[in-house]
């Protein structure tokens, strides 16, 4: 089952990790959805200890209602014609965190495989089983980055 939140975040945060992660975060080419694939996207990881991911991490177990073990965490950047491919996640549970806008509502939309497309959309968290193949399209103009959350449950 997919559960999706809208307006997880505060504003005032949601707009400071869009800006954070765009500018200020590095992040680094040839990450890939699987070894075989020849597109590639950038990804960086972030440190689970940080105290804004600790509290991030909070704010999901808090909205999930569960106990829950971070495997990792970390985003995905992707621009035009970075497509990702069909795979499953490791863990029990990914979410994924929508960080930037989009132009329009096909932009880097997110795909589970036999379901509908979920648009992508800015302060938008998405949960599902991380057993789903699924995969991230690439917006058509500007950047898409995802934060990503792979649990275990407790």
């Amino acid at each position: 089952m997919v559960k999706i939140f809208d307006n997880w975040l505060d504003t005032d945060l949601s707009q400071f990790l869009e800006s954070y992660f765009l500018y200020n975060f590095p992040h680094f080419y040839g990450h890939k959805s699987n070894d075989d694939d020849e597109s590639c996207f950038y990804n960086s990881e972030l440190n689970p200890h940080d105290s804004l991911n600790h509290f991030l991490f909070y704010k999901l177990k808090k909205t999930l209602k569960l106990k829950l073990h971070l495997e990792r965490m970390y985003i995905n950047v992707q621009h035009s014609g970075m497509d990702g491919s069909f795979h499953k996640d490791d863990g029990d549970l990914t979410c994924l965190y929508m960080v930037t806008k989009t132009r329009d509502e096909e932009d880097g939309s997110f795909v589970i495989e036999g379901s509908d497309k979920t648009r992508f959309v800015q302060n938008r968290l998405i949960c599902f089983d991380a057993n789903k193949t699924h995969k991230g399209l690439a917006p058509k103009k500007g950047v898409r980055i995802t934060l990503a959350f792979k649990c275990r449950k407790s």
